[in-house]
């Protein structure tokens, strides 16, 4: 796809969601003696999240896990559209785009595995991460250059910024 077609993508889309496990973080399961499970998030994902913000695109997870490390994480970004314990993921984004009265072409979606393909191939913009499996990557209209857990939602973040032209202005804004 060239890049004015994903351009003229990105300046519809109204709502970025995201995975958890396998792109806000690596992928893996940790667990205390006590069987609490922790989360090792990347604090530049964090950011990318609030520069879609400030650009006035929400941001919503859905994921098939929960716990109480990644509840307090997104509560900190300001994430109110929280759809966790969901393995239908499909389900859940049609819940989304009724209640929001969104199209699917409003919408992103980063997965990195085989469950994130459904909603991968009806939103307007897929995207997965650089560790994500050859057969996601077929769905995907950007594939981040990092890996989950180690940035790809910032990269993604300011792909979709660039691309909107808002990412210069917002970071001039900052300084």
């Amino acid at each position: 796809m060239e890049i004015s077609e994903l351009s003229k993508i990105l300046k519809n889309l109204r709502l970025l969601l995201l995975d958890v496990d396998g792109v806000l973080t690596d992928g893996r399961l940790y667990y205390t003696e006590k069987g609490e499970e922790i989360k090792v998030f990347d604090v530049r994902d964090g950011y990318g999240i609030k520069l879609l913000q400030k650009a006035g695109i929400e941001i919503g997870v859905i994921s098939g896990r929960s716990s109480r490390a990644l509840i307090k994480r997104l509560e900190e970004l300001g994430i109110e559209e929280i759809h966790l314990g969901r393995n239908d993921k499909l389900k859940a984004l049609e819940e989304i785009l009724n209640k929001k009265s969104l199209k699917p072409e409003e919408v992103g979606f980063v997965g990195d595995d085989y469950l994130d393909i459904p909603v991968l191939r009806v939103v307007g913009f897929p995207a997965t991460v650089k560790d994500a499996p050859d057969w996601v990557k077929r769905y995907a209209l950007y594939v981040s250059k990092r890996k989950g857990g180690e940035g790809a939602v910032r990269d993604i973040a300011e792909t979709i910024l660039s691309l909107r032209g808002d990412l210069e202005k917002l970071l001039e804004a900052l300084l």
